[in-house]
């Protein structure tokens, strides 16, 4: 049995706003007579969109009005409704994401794309996309080596290590072609980091010799952050969340985003009124990247808007449990428990307070607790666990809110089968599996699909940032 899907990526980046719409098919890949087991074994683009530069209103704040119209046109051309979409994501990337507006502009932008169309923000999960988007995911599935992912787009440059196909590390820099943007032979716009460091500011006449050692640094600063060259403290400063923590040098390295496109081709110095050209060449040139084994990607431009569109939904395992209930679930913030022994059983409750301890202990609240399980529990394991669980949501929660468990062993159909048994109040159930996610995630869930056998969900980040906030 096969089920196509529709879905949307759409990326509202620093510099650019673009979408594609693209089909995912689904299919049991069990055989005759075995439990079903769904997976995505088909990925196709159908329509990209034209790439627009971002509205902005003015400098902190998004033009959203024009935004959800650039979405609007797109779906006209590309001949689809939000109804016809099953899944999707919106991203706000790089400088966009710090917008004194940003989490509106989305939560809105959400509201019209699609029913479970989410909305994500967060430069790791960006990271992510962006090599997955590239070709560096595959690439090192293919080769089994490390592989290095630079997403480097107006405002950061993403950075995200893969092995085995595998996300084996993240960071992201405040580098980037828009931190500075040129008009008329002056500077519009210079980043505060950017002003702090450089001594330059708005109005002022744009000064060519000091803009290529400006992006010399850059370049200089890409290669300490993936570990062609020793860091200097100036990385520290220009860090936007974290740098890379694994003392690893990649064995090849990938560029994506809009710089990897200048760095393709030639093109004149200020075509963009930024720095972007000016960076692309000096990686170019940058003695340590010319000494590494750089591959092309198989995107740049879109590279994270592909990622969004094609990589940010899973599926949960054929073996699950659940009742009806008002799907799509939003933006439901995950908590995760200790539960991998036996002897973590009988602290399932004392985890669930801790978990809840992190959300203000609000009874109302509702959160999804995730685990790891156990692999091939006995049966007598399976009924303990349940047990355990609806004791816990009797004393700590009100009878409304559901209990959502997601659990990475394929334990889903029997363990929420037992809880039903125990449950006396008749609490909604949903209970997925063979889904990995971690504290501080959001997990959004929509309309079961294959027949009901499997749960799409997305596992995101929301994360929005101030400029003033970072430092």
């Amino acid at each position: 049995m096969e089920e196509v899907i529709k879905s949307v990526g759409i990326d509202i980046g620093t510099t650019t706003t673009q979408l594609i719409i693209s089909e995912i098919t689904l299919k049991d890949v069990a055989g005759f007579g075995r439990i079903p087991e769904t997976k995505i074994v088909d990925k196709k683009i159908l329509y990209r969109s034209e790439i627009y530069f971002t509205p902005l209103l003015d400098v902190d704040d998004i033009d959203g009005g024009k935004v959800q119209n650039i979405i609007k046109t797109e779906y006209e051309k590309a001949g689809i409704s939000p109804k016809a979409l099953d899944s999707g994501a919106i991203i706000i990337t790089g400088e966009s994401m710090r917008k004194r507006n940003a989490r509106s502009t989305v939560e809105s932008l959400s509201q019209i794309a699609g029913d479970f169309v989410v909305a994500t923000a967060g430069p790791d999960l960006e990271s992510v996309l962006a090599g997955r988007g590239s070709g560096a995911v595959e690439l090192s599935r293919q080769t089994g080596k490390l592989v290095a992912n630079l997403d480097i787009g107006g405002g950061t440059t993403n950075i995200a290590y893969f092995k085995d196909g595998e996300v084996y590390d993240t960071a992201c820099l405040d580098v980037g072609g828009r931190l500075i943007k040129i008009k008329n032979k002056r500077y519009t716009y210079v980043s505060k980091t950017v002003a702090s460091h450089w001594g330059i500011h708005p109005g002022e006449t744009a000064d060519t010799e000091k803009l290529q050692e400006i992006a010399g640094v850059f370049a200089n600063l890409l290669a300490q952050a993936v570990g062609l060259c020793c860091k200097t403290p100036l990385l520290d400063d220009y860090k936007t969340n974290h740098l890379i923590t694994v003392d690893e040098v990649p064995e090849i390295i990938v560029f994506s985003g809009g710089v990897a496109a200048c760095m393709e081709q030639n093109y004149d110095t200020f075509v963009f009124g930024d720095l972007g050209v000016m960076l692309a060449e000096a990686i170019r040139n940058n003695l340590y990247f010319q000494k590494a084994d750089i591959v092309k990607a198989t995107e740049t431009m879109r590279a994270t808007v592909i990622g969004a569109g094609n990589f940010t939904m899973d599926i949960s395992g054929s073996t699950i449990e659940y009742t009806e209930t008002d799907f799509p679930l939003k933006s439901i913030p995950i908590g995760k428990i200790r539960c991998r022994s036996h002897a973590d059983i009988d602290n399932i409750e004392s985890e669930i307070q801790r978990i809840k301890s992190y959300f203000d202990g609000r009874d109302d609240m509702q959160i999804a607790i995730a685990m790891d399980g156990l692999a091939c529990p006995a049966f007598a394991e399976i009924q303990n666990m349940a047990k355990k669980f609806v004791e816990s949501f009797e004393h700590h929660f009100n009878p409304e809110q559901k209990m959502i468990l997601i659990i990475k062993e394929d334990i889903g159909k029997a363990l929420g089968q037992a809880i039903r048994r125990f449950d006396r109040l008749g609490r909604t159930l949903i209970c997925i599996d063979s889904i990995r996610c971690t504290n501080g995630d959001y997990i959004d869930i929509g309309k079961p699909v294959a027949g009901g056998n499997v749960i799409p969900v997305v596992i995101k980040t929301l994360i929005f940032q101030k400029d003033s906030d970072r430092r």
